[in-house]
């Protein structure tokens, strides 16, 4: 972490680094102010690539606003970079469960990419209930889905333990708030954060920069 620490006040001072004016306006602590470092950091799912993990909630009206944004930035990453989405499983909101269970599944049929932003709109455009199981089958089949495929991958055991991982991970990063983007297990941040919904993709940006330079010096 020293090592990291010493290559992004080296890129900053040779101005391979730019700092933009919401990193400047965060005081003493500089850019740190628009993101935080992971205690204890947690380790990477690929070492090979710089990951950033998105951990989000398909009940989470600010993921809904921001998710049209992330898949923009995801298709102009680089190829060193990896992203992924995580779903969020806290004990206190049962609702969440449910909704990571049907994020698994969806994932796991493969139609994640063709369905992903459909379950956001059932919830916060059709206000559809997803808390009986009824509900989720009949949305499946409105959407043109298998629904036995659906329900059968759905009720198994494979996704309750996928359910199970996703809590593991959640409270494994500590997260307390949604979206909240993970940067190579060592930082977050988040747009309340950083100043607002585009501004999180420039810090996002700007700490992949720094973990690439600090890669090389490693």
């Amino acid at each position: 972490m020293n090592q990291l620490r010493r290559a992004i006040t080296t890129s900053l001072s040779l101005g391979l680094i730019s700092i933009p004016h919401w990193a400047q306006a965060a005081g003493d602590h500089g850019a740190e102010g628009v993101f935080s470092t992971m205690k204890p950091p947690v380790p990477n799912a690929n070492a090979e690539t710089i990951e950033i993990v998105e951990f989000f909630w398909y009940g989470c009206p600010h993921c809904f606003k921001v998710d049209p944004m992330v898949n923009v930035w995801e298709k102009k990453l680089s190829a060193d970079v990896s992203f992924r989405r995580e779903h969020i499983v806290w004990d206190s909101r049962k609702e969440t469960s449910i909704h990571a269970q049907i994020f698994a599944t969806l994932r796991a049929m493969d139609s994640l990419s063709k369905y992903h932003m459909a379950v956001f709109e059932a919830i916060h455009k059709d206000r559809i209930n997803f808390r009986e199981d009824g509900a989720i089958i009949n949305w499946a089949i409105k959407n043109g889905i298998d629904s036995k495929a659906f329900e059968s991958m759905y009720k198994s055991f494979g996704m309750q333990a996928q359910v199970n991982k996703m809590r593991t991970l959640t409270n494994a990063y500590k997260i307390d708030g949604v979206p909240k983007f993970i940067v190579n297990g060592q930082f977050s941040t988040e747009p309340h954060q950083a100043g607002g919904e585009v501004q999180v993709f420039e810090v996002l940006n700007q700490l992949i920069a720094q973990q690439r330079i600090a890669s090389k010096r490693n």
